[in-house]
């Protein structure tokens, strides 16, 4: 198993990118040894830290729920692009419904309305 990780690491790394600082995995037994591997060989640098969280896919799972609740129906996209830039958008509304954005509070309808139309080119309407 720490071969397939080493080997998609290896794929996926570009010579351009910096090394993570923390690299976040689950608690499977083989994410140590071919992290530390990986240090070993030069492609992550020696401050890099491996961190274990127990459940990181159901953080991961539980945050798109709703996501997944409303692409649920839309199954008849005609291309992948079309479904990506509309699951990017339900994404991004779904951020300013949770008042996740830095300088846009949670209750200013306004504030929300005039970025959804910088965003969208879209004049939102109640």
């Amino acid at each position: 198993m720490p071969g397939i990780w080493d080997q998609r690491l290896r794929n996926n790394a570009q010579p351009y990118v910096k090394s993570p600082r923390i690299v976040n995995v689950d608690k499977h037994a083989s994410f140590p040894p071919a992290h530390q591997k990986a240090k070993d060989e030069g492609v992550f640098s020696r401050r890099c830290k491996l961190r274990r969280v127990k459940y990181l896919n159901n953080c991961i799972e539980n945050d798109h729920k709703a996501v997944k609740r409303k692409s649920r129906f839309r199954q008849w996209y005609q291309s992948l692009s079309t479904a990506r830039s509309t699951i990017d958008v339900m994404e991004a509304m779904r951020m300013v419904q949770k008042g996740q954005l830095r300088y846009i509070k949670k209750q200013d309808i306004c504030a929300q309305n005039q970025l959804i139309d910088k965003l969208f080119g879209l004049a939102a309407s109640f």
